[in-house]
């Protein structure tokens, strides 16, 4: 197939080159073209949906109303998969051709370049998702799917303290060390850490980078594998400076090294510091200790003011390049993607990837986490696109900046494992 175009393509360049190069067009056009006249909504049909999340709120039985609406004889099989296996499930059904029509999956990226996911570059939807979340279902410059949701990190404040202090959120790094010190004055930790659980120390570290690393160069880490920045260059060292500001000025709870994510997050309902930063699950997992305590959030500012939010897409969903019914497939996935019906998925469950999905929380502050992502530029977490061995030299540069010592050479360490390991990576 491939040698008859190139033939083709020799002949069309000998005869007539401006009426042989029309023809492909006209014969892609006129499949579409097709496919959407012979799309009959009276017609008997099946789509299967694969997924795995629970749907709290009544999502999908929403959407199978309004495609029934134009498709009263279509049937939607919703196959809910088992949590721990529905990725293993996934690949297995894909490579032996049994896969749903559409399905929920975190690999967008993966299964568009086994060639299994259905382009769908030209959907209007496309445009609606947060930057983050675009990068994240595309592939060689072409969409394969959508993200519904993202988690984020940020700034969770005890709303009482505020108020008590008469604080207002900070619109620039400064005025944010400002507010520390003020806490700090009155008796209290500005910052609740809880960093015995390493992992925890990430929830202060990537909001900062987030900015630091993408406000300047949203290809950062692109450019990094290009071999045009490296990682001990003036992004991450501003990160790690602002970093090792909040550590040094004792900005954090004095036992943070010593206590773990659930002892500190208690201290912060607890009113024993005033800030958590941390992800986006913060007000489910206080909601679920105490119906007593009023958070707000912002996002982290720069000292300009500027933010770059990171926000990294969970739940993914594509359509399968192989399903017998595309045009009915991309209608029902434009449904599941309606803001509507999102703001209907998201309600006190999830932060959508959509700018314009406006859901319903009982926690405030989630709304105000919701405010922030269509407001500001995201990015991807800082250090994704990084080897495992760099990530890990940034973490013990955070850890010993933490136990009140001085950046040595762990960035430089870092640069060195990034480039020793870099044949790991796997990029579009």
């Amino acid at each position: 197939m491939r040698k008859w175009i190139i033939v083709l393509t020799v002949v069309c360049a000998v005869i007539t080159t401006a009426g042989c190069s029309k023809a492909p067009k006209q014969t892609s056009l006129s499949k579409e073209q097709d496919q959407i006249q012979n799309d009959r909504t009276d017609e008997v049909f099946t789509l299967r949906v694969s997924y795995w999340a629970e749907d709290k709120n009544g999502y999908f039985d929403e959407v199978e109303k309004k495609f029934k609406a134009k498709y009263p004889n279509a049937t939607i099989k919703w196959d809910r998969l088992d949590p721990k296996t529905f990725a293993e499930v996934t690949d297995n059904e894909l490579k032996t051709d049994q896969a749903a029509d559409i399905l929920f999956n975190q690999k967008i990226k993966d299964y568009a370049k086994a060639g299994y996911l259905l382009d769908l570059s030209d959907q209007p939807w496309v445009q609606r998702m947060i930057d983050s979340a675009k990068q994240t279902v595309a592939y060689k410059g072409k969409t394969y799917g959508a993200a519904l949701d993202v988690s984020t990190f940020g700034v969770y404040y005890n709303k009482t303290i505020f108020e008590r202090l008469q604080l207002e959120p900070p619109k620039t790094w400064d005025q944010f060390m400002a507010l520390n010190g003020k806490i700090k004055q009155a008796g209290l930790s500005p910052i609740i850490g809880g960093f015995k659980d390493v992992w925890t120390i990430q929830g202060v570290y990537l909001p900062i980078a987030a900015t630091s690393e993408f406000l300047q160069n949203p290809n950062f880490e692109l450019d990094l594998y290009a071999g045009k920045v490296k990682i001990d260059g003036p992004e991450v060292n501003n990160a790690m400076q602002k970093f090792s500001d909040l550590a040094h000025k004792g900005f954090f709870n004095p036992d943070a090294l010593h206590i773990g994510y659930e002892e500190s997050t208690q201290q912060f309902i607890d009113g024993k510091g005033a800030m958590q930063l941390m992800g986006s699950w913060t007000p489910g997992v206080v909601d679920s200790k105490t119906t007593d305590f009023k958070m707000g959030f912002f996002a982290l500012p720069d000292q300009n003011g500027k933010t770059v939010m990171p926000a990294a897409p969970d739940k993914q969903v594509s359509i399968n390049a192989k399903t017998v019914y595309p045009v009915k497939a991309k209608y029902l996935l434009s449904l599941l993607l309606d803001k509507d019906m999102l703001a209907i998925y998201s309600k006190n469950v999830a932060l959508s990837a959509f700018k314009d999905v406006i859901a319903d929380y009982s926690n405030p502050a989630m709304k105000d986490v919701q405010k922030a992502l269509q407001l500001y530029p995201t990015s991807i977490n800082p250090g994704h696109l990084f080897t495992d061995s760099a990530n890990n030299a940034i973490n013990a540069a955070l850890t010993h900046i933490l136990s009140g010592k001085e950046l040595q050479n762990e960035l430089k360490e870092a640069d060195v494992n990034y480039i020793k390991d870099k044949a790991t990576l796997i990029l579009d």
